[in-house]
């Protein structure tokens, strides 16, 4: 399935070259820590300090581009998300920059078709986060794995135990996981309770309740865990699950 998104290259793509820059930034904070364990204080004081100056500046990069990303970056890329499914939902436009083939069924209602929408998009985003976790628990298993070994390890200076703790437990790593995995049970559920909804045919006020709860847990669930779906995992897998959609609209006739 052919589909043009601006918003993603305009908007998210910035988000995800940003989060990049964080992972590195986190990465060389944690290299610095460790190395400010190796280079002795005593003996070569100028190297100590040069050490702790990038750590510091490292630190501190991090926590600003952290905040450009949660205040600025990632709700002005949602925000322009956001509007474009309303255009596409109530045939109205929102903003300028709209998508084309991202969302696909035929009712002309709008809380139907937004029903239909966040059906589609709770389809894809579960199962791009369910590719991207198990590339998080691979990563997550490797560096617990060193973590359990420096802390069963009596020879090992607390100093490296405290630092690989920093790292293991921080927003990058274990966290993410947690986060990325409490996502995909969320779009899970959001794709199973709308699912079912079009399956039953409740009445107009309870489909419409429903569906609007459903919508509200779907974009409430991205913006509590954080998490940028991959573009990349995205394109890889859109082929497939563009047919295993076709599928999904033919068992619900929509």
């Amino acid at each position: 399935m052919s589909r043009s998104d601006p918003i993603r290259t305009n908007y998210f793509d910035a988000v995800q070259k940003a989060e990049k820059v964080s992972d590195l930034l986190f990465y060389l904070s944690a290299l610095l820590s460790f190395c400010t364990l190796l280079v002795e204080q005593k003996t070569h004081p100028d190297a100590y300090d040069v050490v702790l100056l990038l750590f510091g500046i490292s630190v501190v990069a991090m926590f600003v581009l952290g905040m450009v990303l949660r205040l600025y970056l990632m709700p002005r890329a949602e925000d322009k998300r956001r509007q474009d499914f309303f255009s596409s939902a109530c045939n109205v436009n929102l903003i300028h920059q709209q998508t084309d083939g991202y969302y696909n069924n035929n009712f002309k209602d709008p809380i139907k078709r937004m029903a239909a929408q966040v059906l589609e998009n709770s389809f894809f985003s579960q199962e791009i986060a369910l590719r991207m976790a198990r590339c998080e628990r691979a990563k997550v298993a490797v560096y617990t794995l060193i973590w359990l070994v420096l802390l069963h390890n009596r020879r090992t200076d607390l100093g490296w135990i405290v630092a690989a703790s920093q790292a293991i437990f921080s927003e990058q790593i274990l966290s993410r996981l947690f986060r990325l995995e409490w996502l995909r049970i969320r779009f899970e559920r959001t794709f199973d309770d709308v699912f079912r909804l079009f399956q039953t045919k409740p009445s107009v006020a309870q489909f419409n309740a429903h569906a609007l709860d459903a919508l509200t847990m779907y974009e409430a669930a991205k913006a509590n865990a954080g998490i940028t779906l991959s573009s990349k995992i995205f394109d890889d897998l859109n082929p497939t699950l563009s047919k295993d959609w076709d599928k999904v609209k033919l068992t619900l006739k929509i």
